[in-house]
């Protein structure tokens, strides 16, 4: 079997640039009215339209709306999602519940708020979201407003995020959802835009699975949206700052999730290949995405010792990361640059220099050679 050699060029070469894949938004009355009882229930409800239509509307404001059907959802929609004018309604719960535990909570806002009213309160209380709410606000914050300010986020604001779901590319099939969730808090400007516990999601966008030795498995996914504080779906992806932080941090299982196989630290690169096997990782798996474009969400005024941004410090030591890849998984080979320091990851705490390889062929300052064998 003869050998075929692949000269890749600086790591952001190797990176799989695509376009988000963003759900088709709302349209239908129905389909509406689906993601509000799914938000404010937890589950879409049955029954007649109007029916259902009705009792959102006393949740919501404590009367029912005349006007058309469409109209009504639309109101309600808005009342729930939209940040004009204020906050809607799913931005300031978020709100609350970071300030209560520092970590957003998932499920409907009708049992988030009944949760919130027995920490806080001690019982429940009566009235309409934004009437529970404001008593909530006062008793946690001090007033009736909530500390919730307009702010931009810059492009390529880094976010901290884990895997939510077992991922597998033995039963994995393109298009699957790869759910992730918020794992550290993001501050801009003392804003805090990113909670722990937001949700998001990846669409996987290809599957390789192993056949033999020297056919190993891969997965490449897009991991497109991440909700803000405020409820908003904000698009990010996986560019050049995600994967530098990734790889300072030496984040292998993150890499692999994206088709990369190999982690390290600028030119000190760590060759991470599973010889033979599908790629087979628990939920929690930690990888770093970034905002694609600019955008302005509401934030919750935090304190001023909070952080600028996300954007981690990198060391010039490899961090000890749980999320790596086991010994017997690992196969760890020295750059191709004859002068460079060798770095091999070990499952001990702290990496130990290995020895200095042997004289290997180089493809230039900052390349990479992968080799792979023919099928």
């Amino acid at each position: 079997m003869s050998l075929k050699k692949i000269f890749c060029g600086a790591l952001a070469a190797t990176m799989i640039f695509s376009a988000p894949v963003l759900a088709a938004p709302e349209t239908s009355a129905n389909a509406k009215l689906a993601k509000i009882e799914t938000d404010t229930y937890g589950f879409e409800q049955s029954g007649a339209l109007l029916d259902r239509i009705g009792r959102l509307e006393k949740n919501f404001s404590g009367q029912n709306m005349t006007g058309n059907m469409n109209a009504r959802i639309e109101a309600i929609y808005n009342a729930l999602y939209e940040n004009r004018s204020e906050p809607g309604i799913l931005a300031k719960i978020n709100a609350l519940e970071w300030n209560v535990g520092h970590e957003v909570m998932s499920g409907g806002i009708d049992s988030r708020l009944t949760a919130l009213e027995n920490i806080i309160l001690g019982k429940t209380s009566g009235g309409t979201f934004n009437d529970r709410i404001r008593e909530l606000a006062k008793a946690s914050y001090g007033e009736e407003i909530l500390p919730i300010t307009a702010v931009t986020l810059p492009e390529n604001l880094l976010i901290k995020v884990a895997t939510t779901v077992p991922v597998g590319s033995k039963t994995l099939q393109e298009g699957d959802t790869i759910p992730i969730k918020v794992v550290e808090d993001v501050f801009v400007d003392g804003n805090l835009v990113f909670a722990r516990g937001l949700t998001g999601e990846g669409t996987v966008l290809k599957v390789h699975r192993a056949r033999n030795i020297f056919s190993n498995g891969k997965i490449e996914t897009d991991f497109h949206t991440i909700k803000s504080i405020d409820g908003q779906d904000v698009e990010t992806y996986t560019g050049i700052e995600a994967v530098d932080a990734m790889t300072a941090e030496t984040m292998a299982r993150g890499l692999s999730l994206l088709g990369q196989t190999f982690s390290g630290k600028n030119k000190e690169i760590e060759e991470v290949l599973v010889r033979g096997k599908n790629i087979d990782l628990p939920a929690g798996v930690e990888l770093y995405v970034e905002i694609k474009t600019p955008i302005v969400v509401y934030g919750v005024r935090s304190s001023s010792d909070a952080p600028i941004t996300s954007t981690p410090e990198v060391s010039n030591t490899p961090a000890e990361n749980p999320n790596e890849l086991s010994p017997d998984e690992m196969n760890v080979t020295p750059p191709t640059e004859k002068d460079s320091q060798v770095v091999q990851i070990e499952p001990t705490a702290q990496p130990e220099p290995a020895p200095t390889p042997p004289p290997a062929k180089s493809s230039g300052d900052g390349e990479i050679i992968e080799i792979f064998d023919e099928e």
